[in-house]
C-alpha cells in the first residue's frame, strides 16, 4: 500500500513545482523529498518525474497520481475533520488563511478571541492575498480564509492574473464591502476636495502592482473608460503593499486607490479622498467546497463575524 506521506509530499510537489518548494510547504529538507519520491517511484514501478538541471516535471504518470493522491489525502482531512468533531469545539484544530489589510484590521483580533472562548481549539494562521489562501483551501491546508473579490477580479486570479482554482473548488460566503479611496499628495489640486468625480482624474498617473494595478486596476480601468479617458497606469513604480504605495504618493510620483481597510494607517504627506464611481473589494469568508464543516469552523465563521468592524 502507498505511503500517505509520500503521496502528500507529491502533492505538494505538484503544486509547487519543484522539490524544494515541495520542502518549503512541508517543512523539511529537499533531499528528503527527493529521497521520498524516489522511493514512491519504485513503489509503483513508474517514473513520475522528468528530472533536468531546472528542477522537476511530472510526467502523465506522476499528474495521474498526483491528481488521485489529491482526492485521497481530501478524504483522510474530511474523515480526520468528522471525528475531531465528535468533541465539538472542546477539541479538534483550525486553520485560518486571510489577507494582510484584513489581519491587521480584525483576524488576528477574531483568532485571539477564539481561542479565549475554545482554549481546546488548536488554531493555526497563515497571512497571505487571496490567491494564495484559495490555493491552501484547495490543498485542504486551510479550514478557512477570509479573501476578497471584485467585478473583474476573482479571489482565485492572483496578482500576474493566473487562475489558480475553479470556481466550484471554494465556496464563498458574503462577509461585508470594502470600498476604495482616492490618495493623492497633500499639496495636489484634488486634496482639498470633498469628493473626486472619475473625470477629474484623466492624465493623473496611477501606481499600483505591475500588472496593470491589479487586482483593482481592470475595475478601476472599466469606470474611467466610463467616464470617457482611458487611465494612466504608471508602470515605472510598482507595489502591492499600501504602505509602499503611500510613500509613493507622499513623494509625488503618482496616485493609488487604497481600500477602507487599509486608510487605518494613513502616514503623513498624504490625503484620503472618496472617489465617485470607486471599486469595491467584496470581502468573503471562503471554505472548500464540498468538504465537511467542523464545527470549529463554524465556530471560528461566528467570531469573526462577531469583531469585524469594517467602518
Amino acid at each position: 500500500m502507498l505511503s500517505t506521506e509520500r503521496l502528500r509530499l507529491l502533492s505538494a510537489v505538484a503544486r509547487a513545482g519543484s522539490f524544494s518548494g515541495a520542502a518549503q510547504a512541508a517543512y523539511v529538507s529537499a533531499s528528503a523529498v527527493s529521497q521520498q519520491m524516489a522511493v514512491l517511484e519504485r513503489e509503483v514501478g513508474a517514473t513520475l518525474f522528468e528530472r533536468g538541471p531546472r528542477g522537476v516535471r511530472l510526467t502523465a504518470i506522476g499528474e495521474a497520481l498526483a491528481a488521485r493522491a489529491e482526492g485521497i489525502l481530501s478524504q483522510l482531512r474530511d474523515a480526520q475533520a468528522e471525528v475531531q468533531a465528535m468533541t465539538g469545539t472542546e477539541g479538534g484544530r483550525v486553520c485560518v488563511g486571510s489577507f494582510p489589510t484584513a489581519t491587521s484590521a480584525f483576524a488576528a483580533g477574531a483568532v485571539a478571541a477564539f481561542r479565549q472562548r475554545h482554549p481546546g481549539v488548536e488554531v493555526r494562521f497563515v497571512d497571505g492575498e487571496p490567491a494564495e489562501s484559495i490555493t491552501r483551501l484547495r490543498a485542504r491546508e486551510l479550514d478557512l480564509a477570509v479573501v476578497f473579490d471584485l467585478d473583474l477580479w476573482p479571489a482565485f486570479l492572483d496578482y500576474d492574473g493566473t487562475l489558480v482554482a475553479e470556481e466550484t473548488d471554494v465556496e464563498l460566503v458574503d462577509f461585508f464591502d470594502d470600498p476604495f479611496f482616492l490618495l493623492v499628495p497633500d499639496d495636489h489640486r484634488l486634496a482639498g476636495a470633498a469628493s473626486v468625480p472619475l473625470w477629474e482624474l484623466a492624465g493623473e498617473p496611477f501606481i499600483g502592482s505591475s500588472h496593470d494595478c491589479a487586482p483593482w486596476g481592470p475595475d478601476f480601468a472599466l469606470a474611467c473608460r466610463r467616464a470617457g479617458f482611458e487611465p494612466n497606469f504608471e508602470a515605472r513604480y510598482s507595489s502591492v503593499d499600501f504602505s509602499a504605495l503611500q510613500a509613493f504618493v507622499a513623494s509625488g510620483l503618482g496616485l493609488t486607490l487604497l481600500p477602507r481597510l487599509a486608510a487605518r494607517a494613513v502616514r503623513d504627506g498624504v490625503v484620503l479622498l472618496p472617489l465617485e464611481g470607486a471599486p469595491t473589494r467584496r470581502v468573503k469568508l471562503a471554505v472548500p467546497a464540498g468538504s465537511y464543516r467542523a464545527p470549529a469552523t463554524t465556530a471560528m465563521m461566528q467570531v469573526l463575524h462577531e469583531v469585524v468592524d469594517p467602518g
